[in-house]
C-alpha cells in the first residue's frame, strides 16, 4: 500500500489550515462590519436580480430564436390535417377541406393591437375523421360567445405551432367551461375524449366574421432585452449602496 510522504502530509494539511483560517478571517470581517444585517440583506436580493436578469435576457434569445424561424418559413405549403405531424413548427399552411366545428372555447387574457379579449379557438372534424384545432383569431371582450359558435371556414390557411404547456403554479382549466387559459393539448383531448396532431393551427387568413386574425407579432411582445438592463441596474445600485453603507468603497 502506497503511503504519502510525511512532507506531502505537512503541505496539505498547512494548505487547508491556510484555507480554513482565510475563511474564518472573511466572516469575522463581514461580522465587524457596521451594516451587516443590510449587507446579508442586500447581497440576498442582488442574486434575485441577477437571476431576474438572467432569465429575462433567455426569454430575448428565445424570442429571437422564434422570429428567425419564422422568417425562415413564409412559403405556403398546400398540406392535409394527416400530414401536418411531418411540418416544422411556425410553417405557414394552407388546407382545404370539409370541416365541421366539434368544440370551441374562448382563451382568456389575450391582447390586441392594446386591447384586451379572447381568442377564439376551435376543434373541427373533417371527412376521414380527423381532428385538428384551430386559433381562428382574436375577439373583444364584448362579443357574445354564441355569436361565433357558427363560424364557417372552408379552408385553412395559417401556421403551425407547438400546444402551450401548463406550468407548475397557474389556474386549471375548468371541464365544461367555455373558457380556457390556454391551449392545452391534454386538457381538451380530455375533454373531448379524442386525438388531436401535433400541431394547432394559427389562422392568418379568412378567420370568419368578428373575428380579427392574428400573427406571432401582433400580441404583446415584452421588452425582455430592456428588463434585462432594468434587473442589472437595480442589482448594481442595490449593490453600491450596501458596500457604501458598510464602508467597503
Amino acid at each position: 500500500e502506497y503511503v504519502l510522504p510525511d512532507f506531502m502530509i505537512n503541505y496539505f494539511h498547512m494548505a487547508t489550515l491556510g484555507e480554513v483560517t482565510q475563511v474564518g478571517l472573511m466572516f469575522k470581517k463581514l461580522n465587524e462590519l457596521p451594516n451587516k444585517y443590510l449587507f446579508y440583506f442586500g447581497l440576498f436580493f442582488i442574486i434575485i436580480f441577477l437571476l431576474l436578469a438572467y432569465w429575462q435576457f433567455n426569454s430575448h434569445l428565445e424570442r429571437e430564436s422564434i422570429n428567425s424561424q419564422i422568417d425562415t418559413r413564409e412559403s405556403i405549403v398546400n398540406t392535409s390535417v394527416d400530414d401536418i405531424k411531418n411540418l416544422d413548427e411556425y410553417t405557414m399552411v394552407f388546407i382545404s377541406d370539409n370541416l365541421i366545428p366539434v368544440r370551441s372555447w374562448l382563451l382568456r387574457s389575450r391582447v390586441n393591437n392594446g386591447s384586451s379579449g379572447y381568442h377564439f379557438i376551435t376543434v373541427y372534424l373533417n371527412q376521414s375523421n380527423e381532428y385538428i384545432l384551430v386559433n381562428n383569431g382574436w375577439v373583444p371582450l364584448s362579443i357574445s360567445f354564441t355569436e361565433l359558435i357558427n363560424v364557417d371556414v372552408s379552408t385553412l390557411t395559417g401556421r403551425v405551432y407547438k400546444y402551450d404547456e401548463k406550468p407548475r403554479i397557474g389556474q386549471d382549466d375548468v371541464p365544461g367551461s367555455d373558457f380556457l387559459f390556454r391551449i392545452d393539448k391534454n386538457f381538451i383531448q380530455s375533454e373531448l375524449g379524442l386525438n388531436l396532431p401535433k400541431y394547432y393551427i394559427q389562422l392568418t387568413n379568412n378567420c370568419g366574421e368578428q373575428i380579427t386574425c392574428i400573427t406571432y407579432d401582433e400580441g404583446y411582445i415584452a421588452p425582455h432585452l430592456g428588463y434585462t438592463f432594468q434587473w442589472l441596474f437595480f442589482a448594481l445600485c442595490l449593490g453600491v449602496v450596501v458596500l457604501k453603507k458598510n464602508k467597503i468603497i
